[in-house]
């Protein structure tokens, strides 16, 4: 009969503290270690910031390349085509993919493909602001 030598072993937990980064509380808000000493508020901290988050939804018919407000599927669409000057971020996905900013412009209105893409793909061009409250 053969006899297996197991070995334990005490494996030493640390205890970690999420310490907010500086400048930052309203962002991410961490409630204070008792055994930390308070920290100096920083004056250029701006608040919280709010986003809001717009969807603009196509369908391709294969045939073309620009699309407009009146190609949205209002299913599925929250805005029409927004200006880009207007939001902190914007981002293009064609057929689930995310496309680098280069393969498209954008106007109001207006989304400009540099292909066109296959038919019954959907198009969703997504709107971020960021907003100081």
């Amino acid at each position: 009969m053969r006899r297996y030598v197991t070995q334990s072993y005490t494996v030493r937990r640390q205890c970690l503290q999420i310490v907010q980064p500086l400048g930052c509380p309203g962002i991410f808000p961490v409630k204070p270690s008792p055994t930390c000493p308070p920290c100096p508020p920083c004056p250029c901290t701006p608040g919280i910031i709010r986003t809001e988050t717009y969807q603009y939804t196509a369908i391709s018919d294969g045939v073309k390349n620009v699309y407009t407000n009146s190609d949205a599927v209002m299913p599925f669409s929250t805005s029409g085509i927004l200006d880009p000057n207007e939001v902190s971020v914007m981002n293009l996905f064609i057929n689930g993919m995310l496309q680098p900013s280069n393969l498209y412009v954008v106007q109001p209105g207006v989304v400009i493909l540099s292909d066109i893409p296959v038919q019954g793909v959907p198009l969703i061009l997504q709107f971020i602001k960021m907003i100081l409250s």
